[in-house]
């Protein structure tokens, strides 16, 4: 029986550790799944039917797979594993699946563009300006004021950015970020301040669903390095629902009118504040684990099931659970590591759903300057915020990384 026959097709870009969540959801959906990254031993491969090692960069690549490949695997949807967007509105396109507009994916993954939109229609936002050359960035820098933030066009998990205070660091850190941008291109953005909130909402049939919202905490500044968030917000309900109506006019001003748009949001003393939009949903295992284990939500299986073109399941982000999960970071310092000691310990502590660690011995931790450099998250899981803290701390007493500086 040929796979045709067989079972319908999905193609995830992007086969890292993140996505391990996504490709289990997809196996659950009795698909078969297709995985593409460049790095050949991608983590979430070995639970894919089939691992192809493309960079996830790879338009053209990627697309040309999936043309040649469409009949064969019965591919019947794309999904963004992680900030592909625009990979998976070019597949949907070139295969003519559900999905949003090239143009819109596009808009949604550059800092600039999104901001030009929503400073157009007035969505409240820190101001921005695109710049190029250093001098661009100067004259910037006078309008936009001090401090600022400085951030590549097109990057995620704060590659490229950081908050400068004095235009001394204006040419380092417009270099780190144009380095960290496709463009080569960086934008000074207006720096606020506030909590801040990552929310995930996907968009069907003409109506924004709202699947979640978690509080995250950051530190190591000058860079913008999440160190936790608490799923789901503490937030009352009626400022909750002021952060969605900006999201949700957010997305509308971006013209994502079909699947997930996540947002990075600020509760200023001025009121919700949107930061950026893609058109995924989020990485930082906030809808691979820490929405399903607190409120029983699965946006992942949301998002895939309208990428197949069937009808949204509204039982699928509607709460069924009552818990808090805290994600976690703990942080070694930078150096080579050697070994690291109690994981299994802390991983038969009661309330500890996942430690994921991305470095193995012999390995070197490089300074935390984005959050792509972390290594380790801890995701508890409590009837409290506080009982899943005091998790955490259990877990944070028992696992040591041996760390060798170099």
């Amino acid at each position: 029986m040929s796979q045709t026959q067989r079972q319908e097709g999905i193609l995830i870009v992007s086969g890292g550790m993140m996505q391990i969540p996504a490709v289990l959801t997809a196996k659950k959906l009795g698909l078969f799944v297709i995985a593409t990254d460049g790095n050949p031993n991608a983590a979430a491969f070995k639970h894919a039917d089939l691992g192809v090692p493309i960079d996830t960069r790879d338009i053209a690549g990627t697309v040309k797979f999936a043309r040649e490949n469409q009949e064969r695997y019965n591919i019947k949807a794309a999904f963004a594993g992680a900030d592909v967007p625009v990979e998976v509105a070019n597949i949907a396109q070139a295969l003519g699946l559900p999905g949003i507009p090239v143009e819109v994916a596009e808009r949604s993954h550059s800092k600039a563009l999104m901001k030009e939109r929503w400073l157009r229609d007035g969505i409240p936002t820190p101001k921005a300006i695109e710049v190029g050359t250093l001098h661009e960035a100067q004259l910037a820098l006078k309008e936009i004021g001090l401090p600022a933030m400085v951030k590549a066009i097109d990057n995620a998990a704060s590659r490229g950015s950081k908050k400068i205070v004095h235009e001394n660091e204006l040419a380092e850190a417009l270099e780190n970020a144009k380095a960290a941008s496709s463009t080569a291109r960086a934008l000074i953005e207006q720096y606020i301040t506030g909590t801040e909130q990552s929310v995930e909402t996907i968009v069907w049939n003409g109506r924004h669903y709202h699947c979640g919202m978690a509080d995250r905490q950051f530190g190591y500044h000058p860079y913008h390095i999440e160190t936790a968030h608490v799923d789901p917000s503490e937030l009352p309900e009626e400022t909750q629902r002021r952060i969605y109506e900006v999201v949700d006019a957010a997305a509308d001003s971006l013209g994502i009118n079909f699947g997930p748009a996540k947002a990075d949001m600020m509760l200023t003393d001025k009121g919700p504040i949107i930061i950026e939009m893609p058109a995924r949903l989020s990485g930082g295992f906030h809808s691979q684990y820490t929405t399903p284990l607190s409120t029983g939500r699965d946006p992942i299986r949301a998002v895939m099931e309208i990428s197949l073109g069937r009808k949204l399941d509204e039982s699928l982000i509607t709460p069924s659970k009552s818990n808090v999960a805290v994600c976690s970071g703990i942080f070694p310092p930078p150096g080579r590591l050697k070994a690291v000691h109690g994981v299994d310990a802390a991983r038969a502590i009661k309330g500890v759903e996942q430690i994921l660690i991305t470095k193995k011995p012999g390995e070197v931790i490089e300074p935390l300057i984005d959050n792509g450099k972390r290594i380790c998250w801890i995701i508890t899981v409590g009837k409290s915020k506080l009982e899943a803290q005091t998790i955490f701390a259990q877990v944070k007493q028992t696992i040591r990384f041996d760390v060798e500086p170099l």
